[in-house]
């Protein structure tokens, strides 16, 4: 039989990636069924990227069956090619899996999507291979199959037995990025997550050896990205450290990979700091996440998620800076039971606990397979939610038909309605931008540490003085808010995601006079200089003489003191700080774009009290 996998993944965006995705998860499902009926099937195409819907239909006319992998990122695009495919060759069999096959909406689905032959729900590889059974023994195919998990990893690789080599042979000039697995499954059991919620399970290693010949392959096919797709890589300290070693010979040996990045491991990151050390060491990766989601008690109640306390946490973080390491932090919002108020406290003490440099905020997505899209899970939080059009990551320089890829994200709950999400949202972007951007950091850290005002009151009042504001910072504040209130309302946006929330950095710059002056006003109760060092920790003019830039980076801005070194005294209070020279701009630039969250730009603060001296950092 003659078959086509379509599995159209994202570009790999950026300066120093431009590539695309191996399309691994169905070549897993593939494979595991080849090798059992060789010979069966006769491939016809792989599918990696979007093409013209009609070009890439009429080149399956003549296929028997088309098997679809669906995700966040290529579900509209699938529909819409499954659909002219099944228009064109009737007799086709069409069938889908992946994350966006729904247990919660299947019959829905079923019904709305009816020329999709079957379906499968949950892992692919168990299911595929009963319905290729039924095909062979009973000449059909049922509409559904959901069958028991795959218990035993020890399975054939579409690297190691050549499935990629031709891909990668026809398209030369693509730098690629590609998954691993090292196990499957999820202890966890996060509402959010369509990993742990409905798969919880206990987690199966794939064998080392087998792990160890799939990296060997990837540095000789030099490939640039590797993404560890296991839940909570690091969760077998001894095992996954090995592994780590494996990639960095495979690396010496052929100088690929170039980034090796995961999904670290929740509950135990001391174990997880070794590893990520080697990584960052070796320039292999940029740091570890720190996602803790929420940082009130009831919330991460309310998500199932399991977390570190407070002390840990801090602890935890002053290991990661002991080490030397980077390091971003997650929240999500609007989560159930979060509340303005325990949002505004979370974000102080995410600042408490010293993250300065990178938070990250992500919408909640309502993902298909999450306990959060059961419909008593969306009643009882009373989620209001709305589809946006384009934020996930998508490629449309070669989609003739500008199929947008759309995502339901929660924009209020009970506990958060639309108004208060959308104040909260903003808080989050001014904590990004005035403090990880770096134009009130000195400002605020001196202030915490000195007793003069807690992050949760200068963030306050910095808020409200923004919101107030009749000045152009003030203007561009509601400009950026009347955007997010757009976007949230579904209506279409140059910007989306991460994008709103650096775009006020940006605008910022372009008026350097009134940011300047808006800051020294709303902060005249500190003192002059330290206000002056502010204003220069953001800018050097003999350095930097342009700051409109035409791109947004989504950066860490401390770096503009590139070259500058310098002491503010006044009496009690000493600030000094030193940055390293950058070529240009434009390298400046890139370079917080991807360094930030190591912290670059760092300073001392030493104050003077009745005491004695203080060293502030």
């Amino acid at each position: 039989m003659q078959i086509s996998l379509v599995q159209p993944n994202f570009r790999q965006g950026g300066k120093i990636f431009s590539g695309y995705w191996l399309p691994h998860s169905i070549a897993c499902v593939y494979t595991f069924v080849e090798e059992k009926n060789p010979g069966y099937f006769d491939v016809n195409r792989v599918v990696f990227r979007r093409e013209a819907v009609a070009v890439a239909s009429e080149s399956m006319r003549n296929d028997g069956m088309i098997l679809f992998s669906c995700y966040m990122w290529n579900w509209e695009y699938n529909l819409e090619l499954s659909k002219r495919i099944k228009e064109i060759n009737p007799d086709a069999i069409i069938v889908f899996g992946g994350p966006q096959v729904s247990e919660f909406r299947l019959q829905e689905q079923q019904e709305e999507f009816d020329w999709v032959d079957s379906w499968i729900v949950s892992e692919g590889e168990l299911s595929f291979e009963k319905l290729v059974n039924d095909l062979r023994t009973e000449g059909t195919v049922q509409k559904t199959y959901d069958a028991q998990r795959l218990m035993d990893l020890d399975i054939p690789s579409p690297y190691v037995n050549g499935f990629f080599d031709t891909i990668i042979k026809e398209n030369p000039e693509i730098k690629w990025s590609t998954t691993l697995e090292t196990n499957r499954g999820c202890p966890f059991k996060c509402s959010f997550c369509d990993w742990g919620s409905l798969t919880y399970s206990k987690i199966k290693k794939f064998p080392v050896p087998k792990v160890y010949q799939e990296i060997e392959w990837l540095g000789k096919n030099k490939i640039e990205y590797i993404f560890v797709a296991d839940a909570n890589f690091g969760v077998f300290p001894e095992r996954d450290s090995e592994i780590v070693d494996i990639m960095l010979e495979v690396q010496a040996t052929y100088d690929y990979p170039k980034v090796f990045n995961a999904n670290w491991h929740k509950n135990s990151r001391q174990n997880v700091i070794p590893i990520v050390k080697k990584l960052t060491s070796n320039g292999m990766n940029r740091g570890m996440t720190l996602s803790v989601q929420s940082m009130d008690t009831d919330v991460l109640k309310a998500i199932e998620r399991k977390n570190m306390d407070m002390s840990h946490l801090k602890d935890m973080f002053d290991l990661i800076e002991k080490e030397g390491l980077g390091t971003y932090t997650e929240l999500i919002l609007p989560l159930p039971l979060e509340t303005p108020d325990s949002w505004r406290k979370g974000l102080a003490e995410v600042l408490d606990i010293g993250q300065h440099n990178s938070i990250e905020i992500w919408f909640h997505q309502i993902l298909e397979n999450a306990q959060s899209n059961a419909p008593e899970h969306k009643e009882e939080h009373q989620f209001e939610t709305v589809e946006l059009a384009g934020y996930v990551s998508g490629d449309l320089d070669d989609d003739d038909d500008g199929i947008l890829e759309r995502t339901e994200v929660v924009v209020g709950t009970r506990t958060m309605p639309y108004k208060d999400f959308i104040d909260s949202w903003m808080y989050a972007t001014m904590i990004i931008n005035f403090h990880c951007g770096g134009w009130t950091q000195l400002l605020a850290r001196y202030s915490h540490q000195s007793d003069t005002e807690e992050y949760r009151q200068f963030y306050d009042r910095l808020f409200d003085c923004l919101a107030s504001d009749q000045g152009p910072v003030g203007d561009i504040w509601r400009k950026v808010e009347s955007i997010i209130q757009d976007y949230t309302q579904g209506k279409p946006s140059p910007y989306s995601g991460h994008t709103l929330l650096w775009y006020l950095n940006r605008l910022l710059h372009e008026d350097w006079d009134a940011t300047q002056t808006f800051i020294k006003e709303t902060f005249n109760n500190l003192p002059n200089e330290l206000l002056e060092a502010q204003c220069d920790f953001m800018y050097s003019p003999e350095k930097i003489d342009d700051y409109k830039f035409k791109k947004c980076y989504n950066a860490h801005w401390f770096d503009y003191l590139k070259g500058h070194k310098g002491a503010v005294n006044r009496d009690n209070v000493t600030v000094s700080f030193e940055h390293e020279p950058s070529a240009d701009v434009e390298d400046h630039l890139e370079k917080i774009y991807f360094k930030r969250r190591f912290g670059y730009g760092k300073y001392t603060i030493n104050y003077i009290n009745e005491k004695g001296p203080k060293s502030l950092l």
